[in-house]
């Protein structure tokens, strides 16, 4: 066989052609997706090594006649041998990645399973390492790139719901939490002791660890530039955490607990949430607190709901801190309340709350609305030195015991309507800079005005005064300063002596407020006795007072 060089390049160009169409129809053209991008490469390349193998003697070297079949055939066949087995090799290398990723899902699911029931081992250790490798598992699939956001989501939420469904879980021993107070077991305690106190510290501790690990991986608190506090997302800040119906019985103080239902959960002795902070919302109604309730020094982020919620013995929540709205309507307070110096920075909710010992809500500041209405105050109520940024609603609220609202400041509208006071009520210089409405109360003991201002309108205007006419001037008898009552020189009515504005009509068979005349600014009003008038435009920056007062009436 002989070809002339110029035919060999013709036919070796012509079957390049040819042979290069395959790969890029399957890469470009119409073959796309039919065809193996790799494959069709990885046989064009070798069909074309053939045909130039065999073509190449002619196109160079015209003298050759014919060339060995038996060297040419055993170059085709190794060349074969290699494609197929370089695209077997790729098969398979394609298949073990697509295996890879869920070889590593159901080794997670595997572990995961042997971690569930890890935690019914009596062994509290055990327990402890089975709640470390459901978090742990948790992270990783929050990691795993191979999946959608969602996906690593939903993957997530069911692990989390199993740390959730242990803490739900029953525990007898949990009920006998007062008697495990001391290692020295109560009188004519039933059982082994022993036993029942190590196996009740060791529950504590593991269930403790549920929310340690949450707690890790929570959302953290950050001051802005304009010295804001802010939310900083953390690992697991979008799951939900169903702690409903649970029985607590430890502590979970200074930890970080994140969007939490504890609805209709029961909290005995042991459980204490001092120093916690409870980012985004947390769910406390209907949850009944056996023993003392301590919230003390925590921080709510979101709204916190202890609607109905029921406090068998004491709840501390002294310098607690409300960044969204705290609902405690229908909440019931057997022993005391303590709210003293606490923040409420969106609405405060107490409406038909009720309050059976000592209600101490001194130094408290409600920067927005606080809602009393229909509350009963079984015990003495403070609010000394509370401050309300909002409107104030005590709408048909009962006061049993002494109220104290001294030195208090209302900068709006202050609704004590059809309130009653059966005990003394204390509103000595306290400040109204709004409505001050006390139309149709009822004060069944002493009432204390003295060195109190009223800026906005005074409202008494059908009030019941049982006992006493109130007071609205007082000595001091210590220092001899003599407290007087300040009401604004507001609007006039059409007699000289007479204005539109306050109102001290009380309702008929009640002791009477005695009234005096006082002027100012050249008209008279008709005042309590011994209280003066002030001119509310002569606010003095500098003395922080105002500066045209009147004498006082007589």
């Amino acid at each position: 066989m002989h070809l002339a060089p110029s035919t060999a390049w013709a036919w070796l160009i012509a079957c390049a052609v040819v042979i290069l169409f395959f790969p890029l129809a399957a890469q470009f053209g119409n073959l796309k997706g039919k065809l193996s991008s790799f494959r069709a490469w990885v046989w064009a390349i070798a069909l074309l090594g053939i045909v130039t193998a065999g073509f190449m003697p002619f196109a160079f070297d015209p003298g050759i006649p014919n060339f060995e079949v038996q060297p040419f055939i055993f170059f085709i066949t190794g060349t074969l041998l290699s494609v197929l087995f370089l695209g077997e090799f790729h098969r398979m290398n394609a298949q073990k990645k697509l295996k890879h990723p869920q070889r590593v899902h159901a080794e997670r699911r595997t572990r995961y399973s042997k971690a569930v029931e890890h935690l019914a081992y009596p062994n509290p250790a055990v327990r402890a390492s089975a709640i470390s490798t459901l978090a742990g598992l948790v992270d990783e699939w929050l990691a795993d790139e191979q999946l959608s956001v969602e996906a690593r989501q939903k993957e997530g939420q069911v692990i989390v719901n199993a740390l959730c469904a242990y803490v739900r879980s029953p525990f007898a021993r949990a009920f006998k939490a007062e008697a495990f107070e001391s290692d020295t077991p109560p009188a004519n305690y039933a059982g082994d002791f022993a036993t029942d106190l190590a196996a009740f510290r060791g529950e504590q501790d593991v269930r403790r660890s549920i929310f340690v690990e949450m707690s890790k991986r929570s959302g953290t608190l950050a001051e802005n530039e304009k010295g804001e506090v802010t939310v900083v997302p953390g690992a697991w800040s979008g799951f939900e955490f169903d702690f409903s119906r649970a029985v607590v019985f430890y502590p979970l103080d200074g930890l970080t607990i994140e969007n939490a239902d504890f609805s209709a959960a029961k909290f005995c002795n042991g459980s204490d949430f001092s120093g916690a902070t409870f980012v985004g919302t947390v769910d406390f109604s209907r949850a009944t607190f056996g023993e003392i309730a301590g919230f003390g020094d925590a921080t709510f982020t979101g709204d916190a709901n202890f609607t109905r919620a029921v406090f068998d013995q004491d709840a501390r929540f002294s310098d607690v801190t409300f960044m969204g709205t705290a609902d405690f309507s229908n909440a019931r307070f057997a022993g005391d309340a303590v709210f003293r110096w606490v923040a409420f920075n969106a609405n405060a909710d107490f409406r038909e709350a009720s309050f059976g010992g000592h209600a101490d809500f001194r130094d408290t500041a409600f920067a927005a609305d606080a809602g009393f209405s229909g509350a009963s105050f079984e015990g003495n109520a403070e609010f000394f030195r509370s401050s309300f940024g909002g409107n104030a609603s005590f709408f048909r609220t009962d006061f049993a015991g002494v109220t104290e609202f001294r030195e208090a400041v209302f900068e709006r509208h202050a609704g004590f309507n059809a309130a009653t006071f059966y005990g003394d009520a204390h509103f000595s210089r306290a400040t109204f800079e709004g409505l001050a409405g006390f139309h149709d109360v009822t004060f069944e003991a002493g009432a204390d005005f003295a060195g109190a201002s009223f800026i906005g309108i005074a409202d008494f205007c059908e009030v019941s005064f049982t006992k006493s006419p109130p007071l609205f001037t007082a000595k001091n008898v210590e220092s001899g300063e003599v407290y007087r009552a300040r009401f604004a020189a507001l609007s006039a009515g059409s007699g000289p002596t007479g204005q539109e504005a306050h109102n001290f009509t009380v309702c008929e068979g009640s002791c009477p407020i005695p009234l005096g005349t006082a002027g100012l600014n050249g008209v008279g009003y008709r005042i309590p006795v011994g209280a003066v008038l002030f001119d509310p435009t002569s606010w003095g920056k500098r003395r922080k007072e105002y500066t045209r007062l009147s004498e006082p009436a007589q």
